[in-house]
């Protein structure tokens, strides 16, 4: 079955009755080109179900999205954050490394202190901890951010 675009988003939306979400899970696991799914600005409520499909992708399906995945941790009340968060946290570290590292300098430029704090997240994964000890100095921003936002 063929749907459109918006019709798909209207139903991802998590107020719809679950069967319709499923089935529009369904669909939008065909759907080659991932961008449609991160974070549609008109459809906030479909996020959790967007951030569902993407987070069942492969790594390499998801190596051209990690900006984009990034941004979604900006806010961890915004629908489906805390998938995409612990997606992210179980990917390649080296596919990651040069995304995080850009976005680390734009939270620091926007003084965007919880965003830090989520990204952080990520060294919850040693080795991607360890795939920053190149770049020593995001390795100690984050390290000081994962102390203060969850712990050891």
């Amino acid at each position: 079955m063929a749907i459109d675009i918006d019709t798909l988003y209207e139903m991802l939306d998590e107020r719809k009755p679950i069967e319709v979400q499923e089935e529009a899970i369904r669909e939008a696991r065909k759907i080659k080109s991932l961008s449609v799914l991160m974070q549609p600005v008109e459809y906030k409520l479909s996020w959790k179900n967007c951030a569902k499909v993407i987070c069942e992708k492969k790594d390499e399906e998801l190596n051209s999205y990690t900006y984009e995945m990034l941004e979604w941790l900006r806010d961890l009340n915004w629908p489906g954050a805390f998938l995409i968060m612990e997606r992210l946290e179980k990917m390649d570290p080296q596919l990651l490394v040069y995304d995080v590292i850009y976005k680390v300098k734009q939270a620091l430029l926007l003084k965007d202190n919880e965003w830090l704090g989520w990204m952080s997240y990520l060294l919850k994964n040693k080795k991607f901890y360890d795939a920053l000890s190149e770049k020593k100095e995001y390795q100690k921003i984050l390290k000081r951010y994962y102390e203060e936002y969850w712990g050891d």
